[in-house]
């Protein structure tokens, strides 16, 4: 499998399956393997980003949202929508 951080652009990087985040055992490591994050539910979602150095919260983020950064992990903690990965 490609790394996300060297994977280009183009068709050969979407999405060809996925499954849902669960939150409900604390934080959501996020693998390389995941190319994107989706909002399923709506809510607020609260995560770090892999080169971040501090938490990012997105609020009322709509069902189709997808995060604007490759995440290297999901907080428990203040995130209320339902998400999934795209792999």
């Amino acid at each position: 499998m490609p790394d996300r951080r060297t994977s280009g652009s183009g068709p050969d990087t979407f999405g060809f399956g996925g499954d849902a985040i669960d939150l409900t055992g604390g934080d959501y490591p996020v693998p390389d393997t995941v190319k994107a994050i989706t909002v399923v539910a709506a809510g607020n979602v609260v995560y770090r980003s892999v080169d971040g150095s501090a938490d990012i919260t997105v609020t009322s983020a709509f069902v189709g949202y997808e995060l604007r950064h490759h995440a290297l992990i999901i907080r428990q903690s203040g995130t209320t929508a339902t998400l999934a990965t795209v792999i």
